[in-house]
């Protein structure tokens, strides 16, 4: 009674039906289910082809899947057609027995087409109308073109659709990384075990501890940023530094090396003049040599006069007459007088 009171209130029309007769009159069953369970199969299958392999089905893309089956199957117009179907609405009874009817659908042709521009999929529609502009359809060049339009249309579609593909897989593996965190409970300082209540308050709680925590995590990626910039920045200067010692280890070297090679010209020069000037003083005494003319000759010595004995006894006497040296003397540190002899 409930449920149909509630049907009363909502103005939804309850139709009851037969028993066993649910697969031929049930809307859903009819005309819904099918479409959804195909539909969801095509969304699971291009997932598949999208992902090439790169993508793993999870729990979490069941309803990503689910719900675009569910979208573009449960149209405005496929729910009423689905009542038209089975005959409730309108009320048709004769139409369940041509359900199995099917209508032979007319071949489009392709030659008809409101588009100005063709795509790669309507390469036929391409080749016919060349075949129709140009004359000819057994020449060479024509199928030469023919097999260019086709190859370029080709690979256009699969180019097309390999990128859509990846496009969707992108999408999904970004979804995947968007993950929830858990509030972290603290447990009561009296918890042992067993049911456990959070109250609203508590809750409140747990979020500011997951706001605070969020806050410090950002603060030490902020301290951390920071410490790289200021080592970054350290770095530079010290390399700056070293530059600049280099730079005036190269001048003083270079000033070093200058004052080293006036030195070195200097003292060359120096050396040249005093070579210079002992070749002039060598040409000065080659030209004075010749003027100087032969050495006198040298003159003969007369033989020495005998001495007499007695002047020779004189010198001796005079020699014995000198009076002895006095002896030399030293003070030992006892305090003794030695004398050293000879």
């Amino acid at each position: 009674m409930d449920f149909i009171n509630y049907c009363d209130q909502n103005k939804i029309l309850l139709a009851i039906l037969p028993p066993h007769s649910t697969h031929t009159l049930q809307p859903l069953d009819v005309v819904m289910f099918k479409p959804l369970s195909t539909a969801y199969s095509k969304e699971l299958t291009t997932h598949l082809h999208s992902g090439q392999g790169l993508s793993v089905i999870k729990k979490s893309d069941f309803f990503h899947l689910f719900w675009k089956a569910w979208v573009s199957t449960f149209t405005q117009g496929l729910i009423l057609r689905s009542f038209e179907t089975t005959g409730i609405s309108p009320l048709q009874p004769n139409v369940i027995l041509q359900r199995f009817a099917k209508d032979t659908p007319e071949a489009s042709d392709s030659s008809t087409s409101s588009s100005s521009v063709y795509f790669g999929k309507d390469w036929l529609k391409i080749e016919t109308l060349l075949r129709k502009v140009v004359r000819g359809e057994s020449s060479k060049e024509l199928r030469k073109i023919s097999r260019s339009l086709h190859h370029i249309s080709v690979q256009n579609s699969l180019l097309h659709h390999e990128n859509q593909s990846l496009k969707e897989v992108l999408k999904t593996q970004k979804k995947h990384k968007n993950k929830s965190k858990a509030l972290q409970f603290q447990p009561h300082k009296d918890y042992h075990g067993g049911a456990e209540f959070f109250s609203p308050s508590r809750v409140e709680k747990a979020r500011t501890d997951e706001r605070t925590k969020q806050q410090n995590q950002r603060a030490e990626e902020l301290r951390k940023a920071e410490m790289a910039k200021l080592r970054h920045a350290n770095k530079l200067y010290n390399e700056k530094i070293a530059l600049e010692r280099r730079e005036q280890r190269a001048r003083e070297k270079e000033e070093r090396d200058r004052v080293k090679a006036e030195k070195a010209k200097e003292a060359a020069e120096r050396k040249a003049q005093r070579e210079h000037n002992k070749q002039a003083r060598n040409a000065e005494k080659d030209v004075q040599l010749p003027q100087r003319g032969k050495r006198k000759a040298s003159q003969s010595v007369g033989p020495r006069k005998k001495q007499s004995c007695g002047a020779v006894a004189a010198r001796r006497s005079v020699v014995a007459a000198e009076p002895p040296a006095a002896p030399r003397t030293h003070t030992t540190r006892s305090g003794r007088i030695a004398t050293l002899h000879n």
